[in-house]
């Protein structure tokens, strides 16, 4: 395929064409102004040979009304609409990643899962985007009634940096929508949609939910959910809501997480998530102790580590585009508008089109007279002492917040000193990027210790579940029997053995986005690290960072049926 020629379109100037669909075509633009300024943006318009359908226009001029009174963080952003030589179209934000459908093809030819902490952070972002749509209402407070109605994977932009974004209202459903669906008529992708939606039923919010909870599966799962050879069978799948639980296609799933999507993908609308806010809580609560922000940063890693190809190739393109667009602009001929308002010479006019200079003459001598004062009356004092201070530039102090379980009366000791003691615990005096020794002790339970540094504003949250001291068993007279049974390598098929404890699970992310994992001595994989399975007790767990080279060490205690989490 030949490289796209840019072009001028009215102000802006096309750069690069991203995609052609059924409706419209968009590209990647650029808009100038005065001083350097320079804007990366997103030109959507409608295919030339459907300007005259009146359909098309009228959806096209929905998705514009719907898009323009949406504001949020986790929607794609508005600019400008408009129609340019008898062409519609939307100005919007460029969103520098990919789609969540190029994500997972992606690792799929990496034969590859997305992270489970990265899939889930998606779903949430997703779910406050699209609360915030669904509650929208106009200046009246009368709620919009906004269904997006298309919640599919190439509809969930993920940045470069991090950020998740809902895009694509072209469909969606509402209020001030002009353009009606014919009854009858399925708008959306068909994989993708809620089993009211595939029988042709009045949609709901919660319509978009049951989508979303697809694209979560898909992203735990790496499998097409409802894909079949044809529409018809995939339609009848969604309708009969024929699922299989993440958890039996990945075991790495925990049965928490599966239940959650599970209640997402309920045909039932009384089992299912009332709103996307109750559906992104349960998310959150799940993720805890990470954040939010946490995780968008470390997602941000991911996906630069992931597309580092690609980004070189889009960087290199829209310099050169940026470039062509640039020299377009210079040479476009510049419209001269003050002519127009010049007063003739020859006028006749007898109006004084200069304004009078006297008041401006009399405010410069008072301004004169009294700087004249403030300076005689300065001269008059002792000349002062002036001392110059330069403040030291200090970091943002660090955080740890410790939830302790049980809630025991726990002592609390970073680096050999006691801060502070209880079972909920936040100090706000770290230094940052020092190495803290936490060691954490209660009568009657094991001591649980750990290593921490912790960045700069950072806090970080770290749940402790103390584990009891073992009670002693009871001396008893060993059988002979079973001695004899020891001594003929018989297996003891005594009920009173003890069996080994159940294995703890860890997890293992870094700043940076991956590091080599290495646990007690012996090389593991590459963090992002999820539910390895340890045996309880304590382990030396050693990183050595992939951007960097830098080795770091921390000691961890597992503890069973428990999964710990460390962040480098």
């Amino acid at each position: 395929m030949s490289p796209f020629e840019p072009i001028s379109f009215g102000r802006y100037f096309l750069i690069d064409k991203i995609a052609v669909g059924g409706m419209a075509e968009v590209f990647k633009a650029k808009s100038f102004s005065h001083g350097g300024f320079e804007k990366l943006l997103v030109i959507k318009r409608i295919l030339q040979h459907l300007t005259d359908n009146q359909d098309f226009v009228h959806m096209f001029i929905d998705e514009a009304k719907i898009s323009v009174e949406l504001q949020h963080p986790n929607i794609v952003q508005i600019y400008d609409f408009g129609q340019i030589a008898q062409n519609y179209f939307i100005a919007m934000e460029c969103v520098e990643g990919k789609d969540v459908k190029g994500i997972l093809r992606k690792l799929a030819e990496r034969r590859k899962l997305l992270p489970m902490e990265y899939a889930v952070y998606i779903a949430h972002e997703m779910c406050k985007g699209l609360d915030y749509a669904h509650k929208r209402t106009d200046i009246q407070g009368s709620p919009l009634g906004i269904v997006h109605r298309d919640v599919s994977p190439s509809n969930i932009l993920v940045s470069y940096s991090g950020e998740v974004k809902v895009a694509d209202f072209g469909i969606a459903k509402a209020q001030i929508s002009a353009f009606n669906t014919k009854g009858g008529v399925l708008k959306g992708k068909f994989e993708y949609m809620s089993p009211e939606q595939a029988s042709g039923q009045d949609l709901d919010h919660q319509s978009d939910l049951f989508s979303a909870g697809i694209i979560l599966h898909e992203m735990l799962t790496g499998r097409r959910l409802f894909k079949t050879e044809s529409d018809v069978k995939t339609l009848e799948r969604i309708k009969n809501a024929d699922i299989q639980p993440p958890c039996t296609l990945n075991p790495g799933i925990p049965g928490r997480l599966s239940d959650i999507v599970m209640r997402a993908l309920s045909a039932d609308k009384a089992i299912r998530f009332e709103d996307a806010r109750a559906f992104q809580t349960a998310l959150l609560e799940f993720m805890s102790p990470a954040t939010p922000d946490h995780t968008r940063e470390n997602l941000g890693h991911f996906m630069i580590e992931l597309f580092s190809a690609e980004i070189r190739t889009e960087r290199e393109q829209l310099q050169v585009g940026t470039e062509a667009a640039a020299e377009i602009r210079e040479h476009a001929p510049e419209i001269d508008l003050e002519l127009e308002w010049e007063e003739s010479p020859g006028s006749g006019q007898t109006m004084q089109l200069q304004p009078s200079r006297m008041p401006l003459l009399i405010a410069l001598a008072g301004f004169l007279a009294l700087g004249a004062i403030v300076i005689w009356a300065t001269s008059q004092r002792p000349d002062p002492i002036v001392e110059t201070v330069v403040m030291p530039q200090t970091q943002r102090a660090a955080s740890l917040h410790l939830n302790i379980s049980p809630s025991v009366e726990s002592t609390v000791t970073l680096n050999g000193k006691v801060i502070s003691t209880g079972a909920d615990i936040q100090n706000t005096e770290l230094i940052p990027d020092k190495m803290y020794e936490l060691r954490v002790t209660a009568p009657g339970y094991l001591p649980f210790t750990d290593q921490y540094t912790v960045a700069a504003g950072e806090r970080l949250r770290v749940p402790i579940r103390l584990t009891p001291i073992p009670a002693a068993s009871p001396k008893t007279k060993t059988p002979v029997k079973a001695n004899a049974a020891a001594s003929t390598g018989a297996k003891n098929t005594d009920p009173q053995q003890p069996k080994a404890a159940a294995p703890g699970m860890l997890n293992v992310t870094v700043r940076s986005g991956w590091a080599e994992v290495s646990i007690d001595g012996i090389p593991i994989n590459t963090a992002p690290l999820y539910q390895h399975p340890l045996t309880p007790g304590r382990h030396t767990v050693e990183i050595i960072d992939g951007p960097s080279g830098r080795r770091t060490t921390r000691v961890v205690t597992i503890v069973p049926n428990e999964t710990t989490r460390l962040h480098f």
